[in-house]
């Protein structure tokens, strides 16, 4: 299955250079979008990631809001990608709707291996909040390219 997606992510890849004569575009570059639904109001949320990123060393937390937490992730290999939680409060406050994304600095970077996954999925489980009641994770590889490939650490 490696293999399979592999291949279809480089033809992707490779489309993507053809329609844009080679030239990097905001469309290139690797990313990932995860929607989660949480149990816990925002505000707990915000203080779990928050907490979270300021504990993790190759994190540099950017602004935060109640609604918006930015963050940058340098990797090992000095790679670069941004990291943004985004909360908005469900019905009457009993759980928090949370997008995340992770997109990679560098156009080259489009098979990332499931890095940007790793960038969200890290913080996420780091901080607690996949225990947290009613957790459920969305996204696919269309969302989240290399997901089948992540080894998260």
């Amino acid at each position: 299955m490696a293999v399979k997606t592999l291949v279809v992510a480089f033809a992707l890849f490779l489309g993507m250079c053809i329609v844009t004569n080679g030239k990097p575009t905001e469309t290139t570059h690797a990313y990932c979008k995860i929607v989660w639904l949480l149990g816990l109001p925002c505000d707990q949320v915000n203080i779990a990631i928050v907490t979270q990123i300021k504990a993790m060393g190759s994190y540099k937390l950017g602004p935060v809001t109640p609604d918006v937490i930015q963050a940058n992730h340098t990797s090992a290999v000095g790679q670069t990608e941004s990291v943004n939680f985004t909360m908005i409060s469900m019905a009457m406050g009993q759980g928090c709707h949370l997008d995340g994304l992770s997109v990679s600095a560098f156009w080259y970077s489009l098979l990332d291996n499931g890095t940007n996954y790793c960038n969200l999925r890290n913080v996420i489980q780091g901080s607690g909040l996949t225990k947290a009641p009613g957790f459920v994770e969305f996204t696919n590889e269309w969302l989240c390219l290399g997901i089948g490939l992540s080894s998260c650490k």
